[in-house]
């Protein structure tokens, strides 16, 4: 219950506030891929001279490490290329639909719709990289809406459970 509540007033507070939401997401970016790249250079480590392409997993790692420092040093800076990367990656997700609709139009029926949703994506991607500021109040809404829907989901979970409760304690052993 107490998850879903947190989520539901990050998601009013998101879409309340997109730039504060927007520069909390690039300091939780940087924190991430410092973090991940501390681990993938430990994995590479590890691997090195039992597994194939083991180099590649420290370069990607030591990357990780460095940009997760450069982002926590200075967030600011670290906005504008998380902006593009976000639009880089719709745009990419947007091929890849009608990449997708197209190789899988015998299989299934109603492929223009997925068609239409990697056009609507492509579009997204490149109306964000047009006005980066639209990106940052994009993706700050986007992450608003998907905590308030995950908020009441596990509020809604919450009750649901609480009702089906078992009236005594011995009844989960």
């Amino acid at each position: 219950m107490l998850r879903g509540i947190f989520a539901v007033i990050f998601g009013i507070l998101a879409l309340w506030m997109p730039g504060p939401t927007f520069a909390t997401l690039v300091i939780f970016f940087g924190a991430f891929m410092l973090v991940d790249g501390i681990f993938s250079t430990i994995a590479a480590f590890e691997a090195k001279g039992t597994v194939k392409g083991w180099g590649w997993l420290l370069f990607f790692g030591i990357i990780g490490i460095l940009v997760g420092i450069l982002t926590l040093i200075n967030p600011f800076a670290a906005m504008p290329a998380l902006i593009f990367l976000f639009a880089f990656w719709a745009l990419m997700t947007g091929i890849l639909e009608i990449a997708a609709a197209i190789r899988l139009r015998k299989q299934i029926k109603g492929e223009g719709w997925f068609i239409f949703a990697g056009i609507v994506t492509i579009i997204f991607a490149v109306l964000i990289m047009l006005n980066p500021l639209a990106g940052v109040i994009a993706i700050s809404t986007f992450f608003g809406i998907y905590a308030l829907v995950f908020g009441i989901l596990n509020i809604s979970l919450a009750i649901r459970l609480k009702r089906h409760e078992p009236a005594t304690p011995s009844a989960l052993a």
